[in-house]
């Protein structure tokens, strides 16, 4: 790759760096819930037109397997990060329950696609090896279908084995999206209610043990005393 190619696509992070900082600060972080899928569209978009060849920048397809891996995890990290920082947002801020929900939402469908896109890239790399199924398509309108419904199946845990992952590196992607899903789902929505009293200020959940054990003692049946004569 070229050296102005380098200067523009470090210009073009740089501005979507400081785009959504902005935006961020002055308005509001859901359009941050687009940055990791923004840059990696961008990335495999220059990479699909011949802009750039990743293959070049990495050290063979195993480095290219590595570093959608490693892009893969930060963007999971960044998504959690997000949806606690929300969660915290929402008791500091007094910000209600139903938006908290909806930013969780949001999240967790921003993340959906994410993936979406990444097992079309991985598709697309190294083909059959990764993929196997009925019917993937050939044109990236079926195939982004095949692998949105893919990565809503992996999401919600729902394995129909019409599409699955045969090798190690979606596999791996597979189990980055499970884990999310299970931090999403089966924690931060089912557990809301008792992560904002803990992010509350002088909060740690002990007042729920402590209101438990007053309740229990009030329903406690009080015993006369009986005076010896």
């Amino acid at each position: 790759m070229s050296w102005w190619m380098w200067l523009l696509n470090l210009t073009g992070l740089l501005l979507l760096i400081y785009f959504f900082y902005s935006m961020d600060k002055k308005w509001s972080s859901r359009p941050l819930l687009l940055a990791p899928l923004l840059i990696y569209a961008l990335v495999s978009v220059e990479d699909l037109l011949g802009w750039i060849d990743l293959m070049k920048i990495v050290p063979g397809e195993g480095g290219m397997r590595a570093l959608i891996l490693l892009f893969a995890l930060c963007s999971v990290i960044f998504y959690v990060l997000y949806i606690f920082d929300k969660i915290a947002d929402s008791v500091h801020q007094h910000v209600d329950m139903k938006t908290t929900l909806v930013r969780i939402s949001m999240a967790a469908g921003m993340c959906i696609l994410f993936f979406t896109l990444v097992y079309m890239s991985i598709y697309k790399l190294f083909g059959g090896v990764s993929f196997e199924g009925v019917n993937i398509g050939q044109d990236l309108l079926s195939q982004f279908i095949t692998f949105l419904y893919f990565s809503m199946a992996t999401f919600v845990t729902v394995g129909y084995g019409d599409v699955a992952a045969v090798d190690n590196t979606s596999r791996l992607v597979v189990v980055l999206e499970i884990a999310f899903s299970f931090i999403t789902v089966a924690y931060a929505l089912s557990m809301l209610g008792t992560l904002r009293r803990i992010f509350k200020p002088g909060g740690d959940g002990s007042e729920m043990l402590d209101g438990g054990e007053e309740s229990k003692k009030a329903n406690m049946p009080h015993r006369r005393k009986h005076s010896s004569m």
